[in-house]
């Protein structure tokens, strides 16, 4: 039975990022688990439906400037949204570039993880020679929050084809054909605009109110341009500003036949497209309201309208939590509960992270690169876990419950710029002083 002092489930650019920033604290002594036979997570393009990955026609949600690690610039020649080919062949470089490679084990696969009563983890592991058992002082889970559809559902009985959103791959399978497309987040808005210049009808079924922003505002990148206002003074200004700002470059939504948010506009996360709207405006996607019932093809909507659809695509998400790992609870994740300090530690276990587990207004691998940096300091014995880690849990589920919309899409939403600096703060803490959730003994 082999051991490592650090075990790491997942190679996509959190994995990656961690394993980086690990090895240049000096902590070498580790293995990353990749259950696919590449590196790069779900940015790896597959045709495959079985093989979780981006769509053929993805692009990123973030700028250029505010994807990419401090410490590895993307290149110049790249686009202000670079596509998903463009940021495989990014997180390849990065992974040339420090060293990453005799660290990662492909084809891999974590199947089950379970706490030893000496301390440490006994993580279970499938790849070509069958299954075979490794123990670790730590383990870091990296392996997203992609992993289990949520499908809801649907009221009646539906006889043309479904799938999720996460098994589609390419338009053109379906061309001439009538496709309804369930969501309103960016996936959802993403796939009925690809679909649009292809299908004979694309719908769109967004259940409520849905802020939707163009990627980019006066020549700009949007993030870049919100971006100016998370001056801490500016918290509570900031809503007005964008609402004012999104209503010149939008309009009321009501004139696409969407839904108008009401109340705070930040307080869940809003969608980035740019061409949806356009495509409502021209007549190629019909905005729906929630679906109230069907029979065979035909669904009819809330507003009582209905209309006829060979394959619905359910652009919904996905549930929380890991398939292999049994001991730790996430919470109750349909409420937004998520008890991990800083969406990333749960109490009890300064033996265990989780690295990426969370839903930024923005890029998620340049926010995991501080948690890794963290997650080295720990386990270098240079900062411990606060005492109080219990009550600032609380602490903040109770901001987060006034802050955000309570659904699952929100249980682990982060304002970036915020969760940015106060990860920034802890880094810059100086050594521990032996207080605190202590690291794990090496065994």
């Amino acid at each position: 039975m082999s051991h490592y002092r650090v075990c790491i489930v997942g190679a996509g650019p959190t994995g990656l990022t961690t394993v980086k920033n690990l090895a240049e604290a000096g902590i070498t002594d580790m293995v990353c688990h990749e259950a696919q036979s590449e590196t790069g997570g779900i940015w790896v393009y597959s045709d495959d439906p079985d093989r979780p990955s981006v769509y053929e026609t993805a692009h990123t949600i973030s700028s250029r400037k505010l994807s990419q690690f401090p410490d590895f610039p993307m290149p110049d020649s790249y686009p202000e949204y670079p596509s998903n080919r463009q940021i495989l062949a990014y997180f390849r470089a990065y992974e040339e570039h420090f060293g990453l490679s005799p660290y990662i084990r492909l084809s891999s696969r974590v199947v089950d993880v379970g706490q030893r009563p000496e301390g440490g983890w006994q993580i279970t592991i499938e790849d070509a020679a069958g299954r075979h058992v490794q123990t670790s002082d730590y383990l870091v889970v990296c392996s997203g929050h992609h992993r289990e559809p949520f499908v809801p559902d649907l009221p009646g009985d539906f006889t043309g084809e479904q799938l999720h959103s996460g098994r589609y791959k390419k338009a053109d399978r379906f061309a001439g054909q009538r496709v309804l497309v369930v969501g309103g987040g960016n996936s959802a808005c993403d796939i009925a605009s690809t679909l649009s210049r292809v299908c004979d009808h694309v719908s769109l079924s967004i259940r409520g109110p849905q802020t939707i922003i163009p990627k980019t505002i006066a020549g700009r990148p949007v993030d870049v341009q919100f971006a100016k206002l998370q001056k801490p003074y500016l918290r509570f200004m900031r809503d007005l500003l964008a609402r004012w700002v999104i209503g010149l470059a939008v309009g009321p939504y009501e004139r696409y036949g969407l839904q108008q948010p009401r109340g705070r506009l930040l307080n869940h996360h809003p969608t980035l497209n740019t061409e949806v709207l356009d495509r409502i405006r021209h007549g190629r996607v019909t905005p729906r309201p929630a679906i109230s019932a069907c029979a065979g093809r035909t669904v009819q909507f809330a507003n009582g309208k209905e209309g006829e659809f060979d394959a619905i695509i359910w652009a919904t998400g996905y549930h929380l939590g890991s398939d292999f790992l049994h001991d730790v609870s996430l919470g109750d994740t349909e409420t937004a509960q998520v008890p991990l300090y800083l969406k990333m530690m749960a109490p009890g276990r300064p033996d265990l992270f989780f690295v990426g587990l969370i839903q930024p207004m923005g890029c998620i691998w340049v926010l995991a690169d501080l948690q890794a940096r963290i997650v080295a300091r720990q386990i270098k014995g240079e900062w411990s876990r606060p005492a109080d880690m219990p009550a600032r849990i609380e602490r903040a589920l109770r901001r987060d419950r006034k802050r955000y919309r309570q659904s699952p899409r929100h249980a682990v939403q982060v304002d970036t710029h915020e969760y940015s600096r106060e990860l920034a703060a802890i880094l810059r803490q100086p050594p521990a002083s032996g207080e605190g959730e202590t690291s794990a003994p090496r065994v």
